[in-house]
């Protein structure tokens, strides 16, 4: 059977999500998938298997246990938000930032993107990364793993125990507020985990708590660095300014939203 008719028999599936979950099958990059290909009975069992799956609400990403970030192939499952190519933008605009064997601390790891596309771009650098949850620390060690790139990662929430001397912070931390959250596409609001997600305080609570602690943990001059809601920019740099900061970058996404903030301590 070729990869087009089996399209056909799910009409409701975008291109682009099939084409992922085929090239996940198939082990092909997506610029290469083509739906000329054939498929054996087993394949097409699977393909079938992860389009229903699809049309009851999973992500592709879930369904395949797979996510692309920075070339890297992440492991990803419900326990984790499912990295987004717009936070890459954020990662490259802090590199030129880092000195030689910086010391980071990531603030919500996640499934390790942000970190691990740090470390992959510079080995160098000493990262250490924090997360309440259990369960994205256990993802976050297998991806690590997985892609042999060392770092230390804490349960904790926000902040490690111990004050450190971090030369940077750096957190996507979760910022939609609860009127925002009721508005979300269901696959985001329904299958990816409301504690990556949902904040109080008009999506500001977490920006704030980690304001109000950061100076302790960085060093004289430290950055921090933050993603934020595309309307949050304006505010959330007001409040950097009144915990001591000030600006060195702000930046925009993919689509040209404004998504984050880069600021350093006076």
């Amino acid at each position: 059977m070729k990869a087009i008719d089996l399209h056909k028999e799910f009409p409701t599936i975008s291109q682009a999500d099939f084409n992922f979950l085929l090239c996940n099958l198939k082990h092909c990059n997506p610029g290469q998938v083509s739906l000329n290909q054939s498929l054996n009975s087993a394949e097409v069992t699977t393909m079938q298997e992860w389009l229903g799956r699809l049309l009851g609400g999973d992500p592709p990403q879930y369904v395949v246990h797979t996510a692309w970030f920075f070339s890297m192939e992440l492991y990803v499952d419900p326990r984790v938000l499912i990295p987004r190519y717009d936070t890459e933008v954020l990662v490259d605009a802090l590199l030129p930032y880092l000195v030689p064997k910086a010391k980071v601390l990531e603030i919500g790891v996640g499934s390790g993107a942000i970190s691990l596309a740090l470390k992959k771009s510079r080995a160098d650098l000493q990262i250490f990364a924090t997360d309440i949850d259990g369960g994205a620390l256990d993802v976050a060690r297998k991806n690590s793993i997985r892609l042999q790139l060392p770092i230390y990662l804490v349960q904790a929430d926000l902040f490690p125990a111990s004050e450190g001397d971090f030369d940077l912070i750096v957190s996507n931390p979760p910022y939609i507020s609860p009127e925002e959250y009721l508005e979300l596409e269901s696959t985001v609001r329904d299958k990816e985990p409301k504690i990556a997600l949902l904040a109080a305080d008009k999506g500001f609570a977490f920006f704030k708590r980690i304001l109000d602690k950061a100076p302790q943990y960085l060093k004289a001059g430290g950055i921090l660095a933050f993603e934020h809601g595309n309307k949050q920019q304006s505010a959330l740099q007001n409040l950097t300014e009144s915990a001591g900061f000030r600006l060195l970058q702000k930046g925009r996404d993919l689509a040209g939203r404004d998504r984050f903030l880069i600021v350093k301590l006076k």
